[in-house]
């Protein structure tokens, strides 16, 4: 039996131009395509980034629910590493497409454990794509490090008071997942007096793409989701 080979490709933030030559090669190369989606009646994202490149390749969607349950994400991350390992055994190259970059905050790297259980280290591949902090950096035409600067890449904690040493220590502050504190962020920034030295970004890729360094009448907009904040000092 010969087994086929595993690719995890990460398609960038949105915008199908940002995706890598050797992203797009591998795409159009492998037999099959698995891409995740939220739930059952819901559009994958990743799935309409990479469809002009399909060309009508068969395409196996699986469900990875919004969920925080620890057992209940296993099962599909499992049961997805299951059917992928059906179509490496039957000598199929598989492609597993993920937004922005596979291994920077990404959910592919459960499967990834998964994977490595079942089959060899040298069947899987992983190529990187563009995050979404590198496209907001480089639609402000902002630096994100020069010369011995720190950077940080960080969730927003429940706790947002927890940024302050964060905010205080390093000089370019990534705060990704947003969304459900976005006002209690936007508040700490103001008392740090930092609000003037931020960018929010959401969507960054997609039609509804915005942007802005005006942080304070975001406050009660809702505008969290899929969003990010970089601070720059």
């Amino acid at each position: 039996m010969t087994l086929g080979d595993f690719y995890g490709i990460g398609i960038g933030p949105g915008d199908p131009e940002l995706l890598t030559l050797k992203a797009a090669r591998i795409i159009k190369e492998v037999d099959v395509i698995f891409v995740p989606k939220a739930g059952i009646k819901e559009e994958s994202m990743a799935l309409d980034i990479a469809r002009p490149l399909l060309d009508g390749k068969r395409v196996v969607e699986k469900v990875f629910p919004m969920i925080k349950e620890t057992e209940r994400l296993e099962s599909h991350w499992r049961e997805a590493a299951l059917a992928i390992k059906e179509e490496l055994e039957k000598g199929s190259s598989v492609g597993f497409l993920t937004i922005g970059d596979p291994l920077t905050f990404s959910t592919y790297v459960y499967l990834l454990r998964c994977l490595r259980e079942m089959i060899p280290e040298e069947k899987i591949h992983t190529i990187p794509g563009v995050t979404s902090f590198n496209a907001a950096a480089s639609l402000a035409n902002l630096s994100l490090a020069q010369r011995d600067e720190k950077v940080a890449i960080i969730p927003v904690p429940d706790e947002v008071e927890n940024l302050r040493p964060i905010l205080e220590t390093f000089d370019t502050i990534i705060l990704m997942k947003v969304a459900k504190r976005l006002d209690q962020v936007i508040n700490l920034l103001e008392e740090m007096h930092l609000t003037q030295h931020s960018l929010f970004a959401s969507h960054v890729g997609l039609k509804d793409e915005y942007l802005t360094r005006n942080l304070t009448e975001l406050k009660g907009s809702g505008r969290g989701y899929m969003s990010i904040i970089i601070v720059r000092k």
